[in-house]
Order: structure tokens, then sequence, then C-alpha cells
């Protein structure tokens, strides 16, 4: 096989709002789409989270009204990380003047780049499209216009040497409003076999595996019972299976008599190590919480103005999803098969006292 990348679309400008459209009129298939968005902050402010994904409120594949891939770009780095056990490059600093935040992911439709068994072969749809929704509040604390590009690259499967099977398509499944306590119960789809699925708590105070206590999965009101176990069990396998994890930033002082937050995409922040920009006054971690820590001086609370300081933090819970693998994520034999139920529910314990945006991912084989 061989395979080739192509650009939709490179470096484009994009409007404070929108929905971007491209049509994917590919004769070969798709191995994955790789998607970066970049920006610049306005100014040295601290209070607007400067991991721009969160921008992309959402990056669909759809045809017509048939939808193939559907999530925010925060979840949808998280699938790419507990799909392949790759963490997405991402890259964000408050520093206006020299800094730039920029954030990719890879879609794949299958296990790797060399998976000829699983692919998104768009002869088989009527008129596939990508749409990438965003919006950039300009101005003060926020983004500065004319900074925020858009790219778009496609992996192709130049001369397959067979006709793909199915391709694995991603969803969002399911969205609510966490309460502190109760179940959350939820009717799950049973078209296609289950590789992966994702929990989030959006910006939880908290771990993810502390907000939503418990996870079960309910087939025939209890006939079987494939999935039940504790949050926090799940979260131990994880950390494990994936590793800790870590992701640097460059955090500024904003002349303010103020700790500065050095955010990260985190649900469980481990802490972080603090390394000074040239000389002079040292900074230091002061505590870590989720999504961010809080950083001063040693000899004072604040990094004094222009200060600079690069952030390593360290932590699980990606994006605050907690994942649940359905086995062997490269054998289709291990993953979960709910068509031959009548209703198949999810059923979610909540915890804590945070009233976040939760939402369930759901990534299925779909076959031809």
């Amino acid at each position: 096989m061989r395979n080739r990348s192509v650009y939709l679309v490179e470096d484009e400008v994009l409007d404070a709002s929108g929905t971007r459209i491209f049509n994917l009129d590919f004769s070969n298939p798709l191995l994955a789409l790789i998607v970066t968005v970049e920006g610049k902050k306005f100014d040295m402010s601290d209070t607007h989270n400067p991991i721009i994904a969160r921008e992309i409120s959402k990056i669909e594949i759809v045809d017509g009204s048939d939808v193939l891939f559907s999530m925010n770009m925060e979840e949808a780095m998280a699938l790419q990380l507990y799909g392949s056990g790759k963490q997405p490059f991402m890259s964000y600093s408050n520093n206006s003047t020299s800094g730039r935040c920029r954030a990719t992911v890879k879609i794949a439709f299958g296990r790797d780049d060399s998976d000829q068994e699983w692919m998104l072969d768009l002869k088989k749809f009527v008129n596939p499209q990508l749409k990438i929704t965003y919006a950039f509040t300009e101005g003060a604390g926020f983004w500065t216009d004319n900074y925020q590009k858009l790219t778009v690259h496609a992996v192709v499967c130049e001369n397959p040497v067979r006709e793909a099977m199915g391709f694995l398509m991603g969803k969002q499944i399911y969205t609510w409003a966490k309460a502190t306590s109760g179940d959350e119960t939820i009717d799950m789809p049973r078209d296609y076999l289950y590789r992966l699925m994702m929990i989030r708590v959006k910006d939880s105070d908290t771990p993810t595996y502390a907000e939503i206590s418990k996870i079960k999965l309910s087939c025939d009101i209890d006939r079987f019972v494939p999935v039940n176990i504790t949050t926090q069990d799940l979260f131990f396998e994880n950390a494990v299976r994936y590793g800790i994890l870590s992701q640097q930033m460059e955090t500024i002082g904003d002349g303010a008599d103020i700790d500065i937050k050095a955010h990260c995409p985190f649900a469980n922040n481990w802490g972080a190590n603090v390394e000074c920009w040239n000389s002079g006054d040292v900074a230091v971690i002061k505590r870590p919480y989720s999504g961010y820590s809080t950083i001063g001086r040693t000899s004072a609370v604040a990094l004094t103005a222009n200060q600079r300081a690069i952030v390593t933090h360290l932590g699980y819970e990606y994006n605050w999803c907690e994942p649940y693998p359905f086995g062997n994520l490269r054998d289709v034999e291990e993953f979960f098969d709910p068509i031959s139920f009548k209703a198949v529910r999810l059923i979610l314990t909540q915890a804590q006292t945070d009233a976040c945006d939760s939402g369930v991912v759901l990534q299925q084989l779909r076959p031809y």
C-alpha cells in the first residue's frame, strides 16, 4: 500500500465564529483526517484558558443526515489518545508577544495508517462533508483577531490491496447537566459494535472518577451486565494502561499582584514542574487544581510583569475524559456487540458538588 497526504486547507485565517465545510471528494479511502487550529492571545491575561481546542465546538463528518463522526475538538483529542495510545500535539501560551497556541487532532478511521481493513471509503456515500464549527471571543483577555488559522489534511490510501470492511465511527451520543447525586440512565445505540466509550465531566473541580462514581452497562434490564465498575477502579486501570501524561505550557506575569494560572488538560492534576525563563526571581508552583495550577515566586505572591515561566504538568483524565475500552482495541472479536439485545442502558452514578456539562462519547466499528 502507498499513502499520501493532501491538504484540504492550509493556514486559512478564520473569522471570529462560523462553520467551515469541506467536500470530501476522494476516490481513494481515507485512513485519517488531521485538523489543526492555531491562534494568539490578545494580551498577557491568564483569565481565559489558552487551550485553543476549547474554541472548536464541533467536528463533524456527515453524509446528508447520516452522521459518521461528531464531537468537539477536546473530545476528539481524548479519543485519539485513548484509541491509539498517542497523545495529540498541543502547545499554548499566555504570552501575547511571541507565544502561539496550537492544537492538532488526528481522526483515525482504522487502527493505524497501515490498516486496510478499516478505512473510510467515501465511494460508499453520496455527499460526504467535513464540518468544523468554531467561536473565538476577540479582544482584551481573549484572542487577537486575524491570527486564528485552520489547517486540515487527509491521509489517503492510494492503492489499497483490498476493499475496506468498515471504519471507526465516533460520536458524542449524549449530554446532560450532571447532578450531585443519583443515577443518570442513558439509552445506548444497538446498531454497531462498541470499541471504546468515554465519560466526560467538563471543567469539574475534582477528578472525573470522583464526579461519576460508578459505571454500569445493563442489557435487557440486567439479563446481561457487561460493565459494572467503580470509576475509581477504572481510573487505576487506565493509569496503568496509558501511564501518567504530561503537557507543557508557557505562562507570563501580567503585572497584577495575584497568582498566575497555568492551565492543563488534566481533570486529575498531579502537579507541575516550573522552570524560569532567563535569570531573576525563581518561579514556583503554589497549588495544583483540576485543569490548572497557580504559579508565583519564592520571594513574593505573583510573577513580576512579563516574567516568563515554563510549566510542565503531570496528570490523568485527559480533557476530563475517563475511557472504557471494550477489550483489545485491535481485535474486533473482543468488542461489545449490542445488536442482539432489545435494550442497552448506561447507568452513571453521580457524586460531588459540581453541576457540570457532561457527556458520553462512543466509538463503534461500522461495517459497509
